[in-house]
């Protein structure tokens, strides 16, 4: 893997990971603790998804996909997932 390639791929699970944070002001460990129910809570849906999506790009292309790309895939979902949920859940806090 390319160094540019690596790169973006680190990029890409940052804003993922930042897309995750629920953040409570003034208590870090609720913050931590909810990040990571959110996290494993919301994981099942890009999970499902990148199997779904990842088997049939294998089956059109007749070949093994590569790991970096399977990740960069469930990332992708994972983040689009992460902003609906992000949005719904903080609109839904404001009114």
């Amino acid at each position: 893997m390319k160094v540019r390639e690596w790169f973006s791929l680190v990029v890409l699970a940052g804003v993922y990971l930042l897309c995750s944070v629920r953040y409570f002001p003034g208590l870090p460990a609720k913050t931590a603790a909810e990040t990571l129910l959110q996290i494993v809570s919301v994981a099942p849906l890009p999970g499902g998804a990148t199997i779904i999506l990842v088997n049939f790009l294998q089956r059109r292309a007749g070949q093994k996909m590569a790991w970096d790309r399977m990740l960069r895939i469930y990332l992708t979902v994972g983040l689009m997932v992460e902003l609906l949920y992000g949005l719904h859940d903080y609109l839904g806090k404001a009114s």
